[in-house]
């Protein structure tokens, strides 16, 4: 049988990446910027599908897809910048913290999206 997590556990996940987030430098520390803001905004996703649609789901694959069928297409939109972020700007090494800060404000704004 598989676990679904209970809203307030992603809640309190995503609180303790935001956590780690806090502890990083966007320049040095861009890719794992970007990771954690990738893996702190599908915790929020799960909380935001839940409030507004009753349900969510638990992994990052599928995700868009399941977002775009719930009727938020744009927080859909927010999580493939994060994707596109994270396979564009990770592996291809930006190194200036652009691409960091942008996730960042991506992550914001998708938190913002719970009140």
């Amino acid at each position: 049988m598989r676990y679904i997590m209970r809203q307030e556990e992603h809640r309190a996940k995503a609180d303790r990446l935001r956590e780690t987030l806090s502890r990083l430098d966007d320049g040095k520390d861009y890719e794992t910027v970007i990771e954690t803001c990738f893996a702190a905004a599908v915790q929020l996703l799960a909380c935001i599908a839940e409030r507004r649609r009753g349900r969510h789901h638990d992994t990052h694959k599928g995700l868009p897809h399941f977002l775009q069928e719930a009727d938020l297409p744009d927080l859909s939109e927010k999580l493939r910048e994060l994707e596109s972020l994270r396979t564009s700007r990770f592996y291809g090494g930006q190194k200036d913290g652009k691409a960091a800060r942008r996730a960042r404000e991506v992550l914001d704004e998708i938190e913002s999206q719970l009140h």
